[in-house]
């Protein structure tokens, strides 16, 4: 795969409480499901796909309700149930049957997901715009910044990245901390402030961006 800089595209996204990566790809994912949804449904290749899936994990396939694309999922789904009676009518082979493979959707957001964190880490290596940028404002959420320093970093840029993605991280725990003695009653008084929201900033941090 050829690797391309382009910094701005993360600079962009920069947030002092968002993974870009995490966000780059919750939007992909949605923007691809709904551009099958609505472009792909009668296609060979995604039907087949999809056949071999038994439909979208249950995290897509709801995805796919949330989205409002009815049309859409009811043509895929319809095709789905019809072909699984047809199994279940032909007895003891379908319970015989191969190992049902990954979602595509879910293989589609791995490769994604792996392309973007080797572009990112191409991009902090070329671009001081982007390393600058990601000191005033940037985070990577915990996950992202152990995979980025995984990946062919010069190691004066692998360092400046551990350095900055670390004291973003610690300034969260800083703010989760102070949420959480504010819980106590003997501060309950207090009026909250930009840490009030510190725990939700904690779960993207963690587990990746919001459906």
């Amino acid at each position: 795969m050829a690797l391309l800089a382009d910094p701005d595209r993360y600079i962009e996204v920069l947030q002092t409480d968002r993974c870009p990566l995490c966000f780059l790809l919750h939007d992909y994912v949605h923007e691809h499901l709904k551009s099958l949804l609505e472009e792909s449904v009668t296609d060979p290749i995604t039907r087949e796909a999809l056949f071999q899936s038994r439909g979208f994990c249950n995290r897509h396939a709801w995805l796919g309700v949330k989205q409002g694309k009815h049309l859409g999922m009811g043509v895929i789904y319809q095709s789905l149930l019809e072909k699984g009676l047809r199994e279940l009518s032909a007895g003891p082979k379908f319970w015989n049957r191969t190992k049902v493979k990954s979602c595509p959707l879910c293989e589609s957001e791995k490769k994604r997901d792996l392309s973007q964190i080797q572009q990112f880490a191409f991009s902090w290596n070329l671009s001081e715009k982007l390393r600058e940028a990601f000191i005033n404002r940037g985070m990577l959420c915990l996950i992202h910044l152990e995979k980025v320093m995984k990946q062919k970093l010069n190691p004066s840029h692998r360092k400046n990245l551990y350095e900055t993605g670390k004291k973003a991280l610690e300034r969260l725990l800083k703010d989760l901390n102070e949420f959480l003695e504010k819980q106590d009653y003997h501060r309950s008084h207090e009026v909250s402030g930009k840490e009030q929201d510190a725990w939700i900033r904690a779960v993207r941090a963690i587990s990746g961006e919001r459906e």
